[in-house]
């Protein structure tokens, strides 16, 4: 079901995205949080992307949902 993989690359995405700011953010220390580097833009840009699309949890809901819904109507689900 594409609405699955949507949702899995949605809050998946997200978190990744937002891990990799937050990780640069440190590296710079408090210049990272300044407005003197991208990063305090990209930080918001980031965390902006985890709620505008419907919460991280709402997308794992749906993956949840589905994953569940289809094993139990059918063989299971392939994970290869």
């Amino acid at each position: 079901d594409p609405r699955v993989e949507i949702s899995v690359i949605k809050f998946f995405g997200a978190k990744i995205l937002h891990d990799v700011i937050d990780r640069a953010i440190q590296v710079h220390g408090a210049l990272g949080v300044s407005g003197d580097t991208p990063l305090e833009f990209m930080y918001r840009q980031a965390r902006a992307a985890r709620i505008y699309d419907g919460p991280d949890e709402v997308h794992r809901m749906v993956v949840a949902r589905r994953v569940l819904e289809s094993f139990s109507q059918g063989p299971g689900w392939d994970f290869e």
